[in-house]
């Protein structure tokens, strides 16, 4: 009765009521899924030559590149025209992030975020807010390929950044929650949680993973009753093995939706076993938002290809990794941005008939899960936590034994020693008063085999 009254009277009558265009987007989006291969090659190339004209003319990085390369959008006529521009590197996102900005979009229309810093090193980015809107309905889109809609109550499996953004700062969440909100704002938001809100959602921090943590999980999700389960991998691939040892097998979600780190065969049965529903794959860069998802048909992820080009770059001989251009973002364009995850293309039409070209053979990063001698295990995304940390530019953990770890850490000029300290003080507090953590302060960290930063490591996990 709720998802119904929300996706059929109060969600539509707020939207509309705040001139709000979003469920129209939607609704073009739900429909262009089905064009056909070549109907959206030409929606892309129309926005890639938009998105390239305005590079040109507002964002310096571009203007002085443009000039470099000795070449303008003009002679950009076809996709293999587009390859003349050089990639765009996450460690130029970082050193050039002001030049990557359009000059011409106000400041109050950007949304200031950062990734979690999966490779270790932090990255800030910029979205203009009318492009966020289009990228929300597409994803919205994409995710209804596996049954979730509006109304329906969402289980975050996730853990939630101690940090948040607010006038381009960098702010801790207790300390956001300090404020006292106005009379107005507590009546907006009194408003927006009664009639606008398009799903219910409980979100539980997987960062603990003991037996005290998981069976509290299953008391939350058994009051909840998740239409849709969202998880990392490791995370609900744990638990599972946790409610199938404990015989808890009467959660039974609609779906469930897995990202961040490779899904697994084996993985993905037993959990489809314990839930008793189909498991879907995702991937995603906070700096683009969501860019594909599986369709019930499960032969590779479908991405958003109506404001995305997305490319396969060779590295190495044995290597290749995805390169992605965003073609709606005006406040920051990405383009030819390197996301250092290794996939393959199919532009074929899947057998559900969607126009939509696939991901596949993703292959991410891998979240460590590290054993405790205070019982059960840690979630490696704990420690997502240092790129927040002022002066650290990239870093590395190392679960040496049950107790013992090595944090490798490349800083710059800003670091101080005490930075690290509420950090630490969070493995002490999961892993015991008297674990020990040795600090190398290192020049860099070398890449995998499979070009990427493995953030954490645990040489005892099994």
């Amino acid at each position: 009765m709720y998802s119904s009254f929300v996706k059929h009277i109060s969600f539509p009558f707020y939207q509309w009521w705040h001139g709000s265009d979003y469920l129209k987007i939607l609704k073009e989006y739900e429909k262009s899924q089905w064009y056909s291969p070549e109907q959206l090659y030409d929606l892309q190339f129309q926005r890639l030559q938009k998105i390239l004209i305005h590079a040109y003319e507002n964002v310096p990085y571009y203007k002085e590149l443009f000039a470099d390369i000795k070449i303008t959008p003009v002679d950009i006529q076809s996709f293999d025209d587009f390859k003349k521009i050089p990639t765009l590197t996450k460690e130029t996102l970082q050193t050039r992030l002001e030049d990557l900005t359009a000059k011409n979009i106000p400041r109050d229309q950007l949304h200031q975020g950062v990734t979690s810093g999966s490779s270790g090193q932090p990255t800030y980015y910029h979205q203009d807010r009318n492009g966020n809107r289009i990228r929300k309905a597409a994803g919205r889109r994409l995710m209804k390929m596996v049954g979730y809609d509006i109304g329906q109550r969402v289980f975050y499996f996730w853990r939630e950044s101690p940090y948040t953004i607010l006038g381009g700062k960098k702010v801790s969440r207790s300390d956001e929650s300090l404020a006292v909100p106005s009379m107005l704002i507590r009546a907006k938001r009194s408003l927006h949680n009664s009639f606008a809100v398009e799903n219910q959602t409980l979100q539980f921090d997987p960062t603990q993973l003991n037996e005290e943590e998981m069976h509290k999980a299953y008391s939350r999700l058994k009051a909840f009753k998740p239409h849709l389960i969202v998880s990392y991998v490791s995370a609900l691939y744990r638990l599972a093995q946790f409610f199938d040892a404990e015989k808890l097998t009467d959660i039974r979600p609609g779906s469930i939706v897995v990202s961040s780190e490779t899904l697994y065969q084996h993985q993905r049965e037993l959990m489809e076993k314990v839930f008793g529903c189909p498991v879907y794959n995702r991937y995603g860069l906070q700096e683009t938002g969501m860019v594909a998802v599986e369709c019930p048909e499960r032969t590779g992820l479908h991405y958003n290809q109506e404001i995305l080009y997305v490319e396969n770059v060779p590295v190495t001989d044995d290597n290749n990794q995805l390169v992605i251009t965003d073609l709606i973002n005006v406040g920051m364009p990405l383009l030819r941005y390197e996301t250092g995850d290794s996939a393959s293309l199919d532009d074929s039409i899947c057998e559900c008939g969607r126009g939509l070209g696939r991901i596949g053979q993703l292959q991410g990063r891998i979240i460590e899960l590290f054993p405790t001698k205070l019982g059960g295990h840690i979630n490696g995304q704990l420690f997502a936590t240092f790129h927040w940390i002022e002066g650290v530019r990239q870093y590395q953990v190392i679960q040496r034994e049950i107790d013992k770890f090595v944090i490798r850490i490349v800083t710059d000029d800003t670091f101080k020693d005490a930075n690290l300290k509420p950090m630490l003080d969070v493995i002490y507090e999961k892993f015991g008063n008297d674990a020990v953590i040795q600090i190398d302060n290192v020049d860099n960290i070398p890449f995998t085999k499979g070009c990427k930063y493995k953030l954490v490591v645990s040489e005892i996990s099994s």
